[in-house]
């Protein structure tokens, strides 16, 4: 296997470590929407979140749970196809960062119905949508995607 190959399948594996022991650790020592304060500005927050993206076709049904995992691995398969396309290194990265993510709240999906979300960023009382590690690899992801396209 090439070096830069061992590289990206390491991304996801450090990813997917961090983001599945994060997740554990909060939902055997925090109650749900329990909060420990980390910083002035960031809470642990034990959320479940049954939808997508901010909660959008949040939804505790079974269809729900088996729409947005098949959802899910449609999406896993295409970044795959595209990585096998992409002659470039960067792109690559990009894409191995959001297939961490994805994987990460997939295994969620799949092991409790819902994806376990904790990171609480505020501001006095503004709070950002809660999030978790495998949200933070797909955006690191889509970052690194634009930076490169847009040549920001």
């Amino acid at each position: 296997m090439k070096k830069i190959y061992q590289k990206y399948i390491l991304i996801v594996i450090v990813v997917l470590i961090i983001d599945i022991f994060s997740k554990y650790w909060i939902f055997n020592h925090l109650d749900l929407y329990e909060t420990k304060k980390i910083l002035s500005v960031l809470n642990l927050f034990h959320v479940h979140n049954y939808g997508v993206a901010f909660s959008a076709l949040s939804s505790k049904t079974l269809w729900n749970r088996f729409f947005l995992s098949i959802l899910s691995i449609i999406i896993i398969l295409l970044i795959f196809k595209e990585i096998l396309k992409s002659k470039k290194s960067h792109k690559k990265l990009a894409f191995y960062f959001i297939i961490s993510g994805a994987i990460g709240n997939l295994t969620d999906r799949i092991y409790y119905g819902f994806v376990i979300d904790f990171i609480d960023i505020h501001i006095n009382n503004w709070h950002f949508a809660t999030f978790n590690i495998s949200d933070c690899s797909i955006f690191i992801g889509i970052v690194i995607y634009i930076k490169n396209k847009y040549k920001i």
